[in-house]
């Protein structure tokens, strides 16, 4: 009986280390070993990537503050506000490529787009800091005299 004991730990052994020793996920199965050569090529090949992203960023700043101390200095001289800035040359989200600097014409109503809570009353009657609202409107219920389509 012990004999038998014996060659059933021993099949039992042989089992869990032979369960262990096999790939534990499929990913680790699928993926391929790599020399130490290409391995340290690829992270090179990044760092180099990266350090030209960020000197060129430097660059497009340094340009940047240039150029807006030209177009201040032009508009100090003239007195008149600029009709061009200079657009910051810029990576584009989501791509990897970059955007040179460039002039961007200056709308005549003064640059960006105002945003609604900066001016003055807007058409949904919404109160502008210390100013009432209209009489006929209740600032908690929704706004409905407008046709929607």
């Amino acid at each position: 009986m012990s004999k038998v004991y014996k060659t059933l730990a021993v099949l039992f052994a042989l089992f869990g280390l032979f369960l262990t020793s096999g790939e534990t996920t499929e990913a680790s199965a699928a993926k391929k070993k790599t020399s130490f050569f290409a391995s340290a090529s690829k992270k090179f090949k990044k760092a180099c990537k990266k350090t030209k992203k960020a000197c060129v960023k430097a660059g497009s700043a340094v340009t940047n503050k240039i150029m807006d101390g030209a177009v201040k200095a032009k508009s100090k001289i003239t007195g008149k506000k600029p009709k061009k800035v200079w657009v910051k040359g810029h990576y584009k989200k989501g791509s990897k490529s970059h955007t040179k600097g460039h002039f961007r014409k200056v709308s005549k109503k003064g640059g960006k787009k105002a945003s609604s809570s900066s001016s003055g009353s807007t058409s949904t009657g919404t109160a502008v800091s210390g100013q009432p609202l209209p009489p006929n409107q209740d600032p908690v219920l929704p706004n409905f005299s407008r046709s929607r389509r």
